[in-house]
């Protein structure tokens, strides 16, 4: 990803329902819109998520659907958040040509970069806008 993307994805704010009470501590949020970084139709984003939500149900994981995207609301990602482990969740989003995906532990988020795993604290809690 680029330092530009880095940084857009950084800023970016999530919208979701309140969590299960029994929603644990640490899971992904993973997405399928927009492979590669790359603006695509709304059809091909539909589908994607479709099948990665077909994909993640049949593996046995709990979903509940969390959008990331742009404080202002012009650009929006829905994804799942996934209670599974890191490896997993990028392996997740590498199949589904993610640059990038967040991962959330004890209320604290972090970017993690697709092409090499490697995370990034940001310092502010996992709330809803």
């Amino acid at each position: 990803m680029t330092p530009v993307q880095r940084e857009q994805f950084k800023q970016a704010v999530f919208r979701f329902e309140p969590l299960p009470r029994d929603w644990p501590e640490a899971f992904a949020i993973i997405t399928a819109y927009d492979p590669d970084g790359l603006s695509t139709t709304s059809e091909r984003n539909i589908a994607a998520d479709v099948a990665l939500e077909s994909e993640l149900r049949a593996a046995g994981y709990r979903l509940h659907r969390i959008t990331g995207g742009s404080a202002d609301g012009v650009h929006l990602e829905p994804g799942w958040g996934v209670p599974i482990g890191l490896p997993g969740a990028v392996e997740f989003g590498r199949r589904y040509r993610q640059l990038a995906i967040f991962h959330v532990q004890g209320g604290v988020v972090s970017l993690v970069d697709c092409d090499d795993g490697s995370a990034e604290v940001l310092k502010r809690p996992f709330q809803a806008v």
